[in-house]
């Protein structure tokens, strides 16, 4: 380690380059100064097993062990915490085996951009209501139409009590399954270990220092990562959205550009290119179970010289796995594809991994892949090629695989890219999650009994919901894709009805809008094959057979035997 003696806070950001430690050590620098550095207990967190023997462990391993100390031992480093503002740049960085500090790591900002004409106050008012807003908000997307619908639907919900002539929505990525397990959980966490200092900041304002050692925790039991995550490689936000927008401003310049499958989630078009302005360039890889094969990756390639003879700049790949709106995870053999093709082309690579514990079996698919994380790769070893293991980052969030869609809990790890990590910091308080979503998933987390049966039970219910959607569509002579992942079916309603063009399956989806049931069209996840449609399946099963039946009665499906 160089010699430096740079506070950079009194307590650093989990994951950022920093003389604190989070363990007890004696360390000495090239100075000969001595260095004690040690952890306080941290907040207990009350499980069933803690609670049972009254002591805060379980099976003999305390949970508190993870908050870092916001003070130096040594008497000559008598820092003060307004001494500590001046230092808070990112260029503060130490370098990485070089002696002093990196006196700047970023170029020198480009001067700002001229903005457009402001005009008078009565042309200003043609346009707007009020003075001129910034082109910095206007110049994107329009979102306001999809505003629009999704505000129609989620205000007026079928309800069989309160509201039987509202809208069955099967087209929003929702998981309803467990909503007893999930209500009895969040009521007891909350009483059980909300304390006093969850009113306050909390002890970090990057997160918490108990949510990363859960999640920590939780990646490495359940995603088989090469190297054990660490809790200072992860940053939290409210969502996996939110996380996003952070993400790929930090990554990447406005006009810059990010290759991913299509069909892809339409909600990156949102997450990316609100705030960030970057462009998502889709590539359309062959359909089927060439779509999930590493011979795809030839279309990544393809897709990028094109854009670059256009003069635009690739800067990263998105990929999700497990797949949306397809529903499938991808064997390994394909990731490793990725990989590779990223470090050829030097890019970032972002896996978006939210659906990663929502596995099912599907009979009819007995040849699925289990899930792979991008974690679990040791892609030097395994191709047997440099990789640069600073271009990996990996997204996940508590939305889906626990079905808290409303409690806004997102992560971000990037095991080897300290640097990526301290430019997040800077804008993270932005999307820092709250306290009682803080402390209801840290609960679950820090329980592995109750962690291991709310995951079997959430996949043996997918498991059936899935076989109950899938075979609706099936009997009605509707061809279903293969999948086993996620909280939806990709179903082709096309071929069933005859109609293969772009506009007739925009008056199918507003037809059965208009009759009272919401299903995605594969328009919306720009897929250039017309006529299929996300059907979320994991919803209530009563709103799913009214949904249904609706739907069937609207299209004229009938049973086929």
């Amino acid at each position: 380690m160089p010699t430096d003696n740079t506070r950079y806070s009194l307590q650093a950001p989990c994951g950022l380059p920093s003389p604190l430690r989070s363990t007890t050590t004696r360390t000495s620098n090239s100075t000969g100064t001595i260095r004690s550095i040690s952890s306080p207990p941290s907040t207990r967190i009350n499980t069933p097993q803690s609670s049972a023997n009254g002591n805060g462990h379980s099976n003999g391993i305390g949970h508190d062990e993870y908050r870092e100390s916001t003070l130096l031992d040594n008497s000559e480093e008598s820092d003060t915490l307004i001494s500590c503002f001046g230092t808070l740049s990112i260029p503060s960085i130490p370098s990485n085996g070089k002696s002093g500090l990196i006196i700047n790591r970023f170029p020198k900002p480009p001067p700002p951009q001229p903005s457009s004409a402001l005009g008078t106050r009565e042309e200003q008012r043609k346009i707007y209501l009020g003075p001129k807003l910034s082109d910095r908000a206007t110049g994107g997307p329009d979102a306001g139409p999809l505003i629009d619908r999704f505000s129609c639907l989620f205000q007026d919900q079928y309800n069989c009590v309160t509201n039987p002539k509202g809208i069955v929505s099967l087209g929003v990525a929702e998981n309803f399954l467990m909503q007893e397990e999930c209500m009895e959980l969040f009521s007891t966490a909350l009483r059980d270990n909300f304390t006093p200092l969850d009113l306050s900041y909390g002890d970090s304002l990057w997160g918490s220092r108990r949510i990363n050692r859960a999640l920590a925790g939780l990646y490495n039991e359940y995603f088989n990562p090469a190297e054990a995550v660490r809790p200072e490689q992860i940053i939290t936000g409210v969502g996996c959205s939110a996380v996003l927008d952070q993400l790929f401003y930090t990554l990447m310049d406005e006009g810059e550009a990010i290759l991913l499958a299509a069909p892809y989630y339409t909600g990156f078009d949102r997450d990316l290119i609100g705030r960030g302005r970057v462009r998502l360039i889709p590539v359309h890889v062959p359909v089927g179970e060439a779509a999930f094969g590493p011979e795809c990756l030839k279309m990544f390639e393809e897709k990028l010289e094109e854009v670059e003879k256009e003069g635009i700049r690739v800067r990263a790949v998105i990929l999700c796995n497990p797949q949306n709106p397809l529903g499938r995870t991808y064997p390994r053999s394909t990731l490793l594809a990725y990989a590779k093709f990223c470090e050829e082309r030097d890019l970032h690579l972002v896996s978006d991994e939210i659906y990663a514990l929502s596995i099912y079996d599907n009979k009819d698919f007995p040849e699925a892949e289990p899930f792979t994380s991008m974690l679990s790769l040791d892609v030097e070893k395994e191709l047997d090629i440099d990789f640069d293991k600073a271009r990996l980052h990996v997204v996940y969030g508590m939305s889906k695989d626990f079905c808290s869609n409303g409690l806004r809990i997102g992560s971000l790890i990037s095991q080897n890219n300290p640097l990526l990590l301290r430019a997040m910091a800077n804008t993270s308080m932005l999307m820092k999650i709250s306290s009682p979503a803080d402390v209801i998933w840290s609960t679950l987390l820090l329980d592995p009994i109750r962690l291991k049966s709310f995951i079997t039970t959430n996949k043996s219910k997918l498991t059936e919901a899935h076989a109950f959607a899938r075979g609706w569509f099936v009997d009605r002579g509707v061809e279903v894709a293969n999948s086993n992942a996620g909280n939806f079916i990709w179903v082709n309603l096309g071929k069933t009805l005859g109609f293969d063009d772009a506009l007739t399956e925009k008056k199918v989806f507003q037809k059965l809008l208009d009759g009272g049931v919401y299903i995605a069209p594969g328009s919306a996840y720009h897929y250039h094959i017309a006529g299929w449609y996300r059907v979320t399946f994991s919803v209530p099963r009563g709103n799913l057979m009214v949904g249904l039946e609706k739907l069937g009665q609207l299209l004229e499906l009938e049973l086929i035997k």
